[in-house]
């Protein structure tokens, strides 16, 4: 009786050892990424009515798996847990004093991949205000899981905005959008 004793509270002790390593390893293995889309850039046409237009698309190439690789080799695109914007900003790269983000009232950004055709909104400001500006931060949703979206080898960026002024010229611009993925097994 006593020796089933000794051997049962081994097993235990065994046991619990085992399943706090495992716990251990799978944290060890469950990690944030950060990951930015710097290369999209796209020209917004002159603006000659006020009203909603498409300012852009652009559709870049990516390799999650080599992302994910580059932080942690031991995971990859397949064990992407969740996916959540982090920001969004746009960037004028040849503005003006009269042909800057102060002629939107509204902008958003959208994005698809090539595994899931489905547009989602990213980010959009309702009310840019009517100044100077060359650098435009749109509010993200943070609150999608955007992961279905990561099995992919390109995505598809697209800009709309609302004017309520008139540009003289096209305007090459470049958004910079940040993401974080959760990785894990």
């Amino acid at each position: 009786m006593k020796r089933n004793f000794v051997i049962t509270a081994a097993v235990i002790l065994i046991g619990s050892v085992l399943l706090s390593s495992c716990s251990a390893i799978k944290k060890k293995l469950n990690v944030d990424i950060d990951m930015t889309s710097s290369n999209v850039e796209f020209t917004i046409p002159v603006i000659t009515t006020v009203g909603t237009t498409d300012m852009g698309e652009q559709t870049i190439p990516v390799n999650i798996d080599s992302i994910i690789k580059a932080n942690n080799a031991e995971l990859a695109a397949s064990n992407i847990k969740s996916v959540k914007l982090k920001s969004c900003t746009i960037t004028l790269l040849d503005g003006d004093g009269q042909n800057n983000f102060a002629a939107l009232q509204a902008c958003s950004a959208s994005f698809y991949s090539n595994t899931q055709t489905t547009p989602v909104q990213l980010a959009s400001i309702s009310d840019n205000p009517d100044v100077e500006s060359y650098n435009l931060t749109l509010p993200v949703n943070a609150s999608i899981d955007l992961k279905d979206y990561f099995g992919a080898t390109s995505f598809t960026y697209h800009i709309t905005g609302t004017s309520r002024k008139t540009t003289t010229k096209e305007l090459h611009a470049k958004a910079t959008i940040r993401y974080t993925l959760n990785v894990g097994l």
